[in-house]
């Protein structure tokens, strides 16, 4: 299997969302899943599940949680699209499931396909750099939008940085 970076998968998650028409935020990722002609079937289930990529007639599926919260359940869907769609790209490539692998590699597309970099920095520019603003817009906690400005480059951890 070859050696991918994060900036890999996070051109995977951005040709995913740019594929799927969404050109604003929020990013629904039903819409992401439908483009990929995945269906997700919700059921109630215990607590210490949250959602599976599981196949059906040998198609995928997403199995998701309606005990969990909304936000968890955003998040498991973003990480189970993320196999699927680094999968989709590499033929080599192995569900982690059973094989001792990490989801390191689903866990960079999810986050990227929830809060896709091309989106924040064009909504960054329009919003100067407002991160709760932005927080709001994407639908995810100010914290987890401050770190991915920071880890953007987009706000320094004393200041902004005004790129255009």
């Amino acid at each position: 299997m070859a050696l991918r970076t994060d900036a890999y998968y996070r051109s995977l998650a951005e040709e995913t969302v740019r594929g799927a028409g969404i050109e604003e935020p929020p990013v629904p990722l039903e819409t992401i899943a439908e483009s990929l002609g995945v269906p997700i079937v919700r059921h109630a289930l215990p607590l210490w599940f949250s959602a599976a990529l599981v196949y059906e007639d040998g198609m995928p599926a997403i199995l998701l949680n309606t005990e969990k919260e909304p936000q968890t359940q955003r998040d498991a869907t973003g990480h189970v699209l993320g196999h699927l769609i680094v999968l989709m790209h590499d033929q080599n490539a192995s569900y982690p499931r059973d094989t001792g692998l990490d989801h390191h590699d689903a866990d960079v597309v999810g986050a990227d396909l929830e809060i896709p970099e091309f989106l924040v920095r064009e909504q960054a520019q329009k919003w100067f750099n407002d991160y709760r603003y932005l927080a709001r817009l994407f639908g995810v906690s100010e914290k987890r939008m401050l770190d991915k400005m920071q880890g953007m480059g987009l706000i320094k951890s004393r200041g902004i940085i005004w790129d255009y």
